[in-house]
């Protein structure tokens, strides 16, 4: 998600789920490839990525706010992109 995020829209995101045991309870995995201590910093689409042709498509976040949309929208079908797009 993150990926698409600041590739504006270059690199597709996927959802994916995979049915990890015989009791059928979802799981959910994540990669992370920010640095996690550096939660405040501000992300979004690579300003080498934007221009008057090409628009952001995202909005900036940080990775605090990035990690709570994560873990509180639960397995509904929406998209986390949804919440960062302008």
């Amino acid at each position: 998600v993150r990926f698409q995020i600041v590739s504006n829209g270059e690199y597709r995101s996927v959802d994916h789920r995979v049915l990890a045991n015989s009791s059928r309870e979802p799981r959910v995995s994540i990669a992370v490839f920010f640095n996690v201590s550096r939660r405040d910093d501000s992300y979004g689409p690579l300003p080498e990525l934007v221009s008057p042709e090409k628009p952001a498509l995202y909005r900036q976040f940080t990775l605090s706010e990035f990690m709570q949309r994560f873990f509180n929208k639960g397995l509904d079908g929406k998209a986390l992109l949804n919440h960062f797009e302008l």
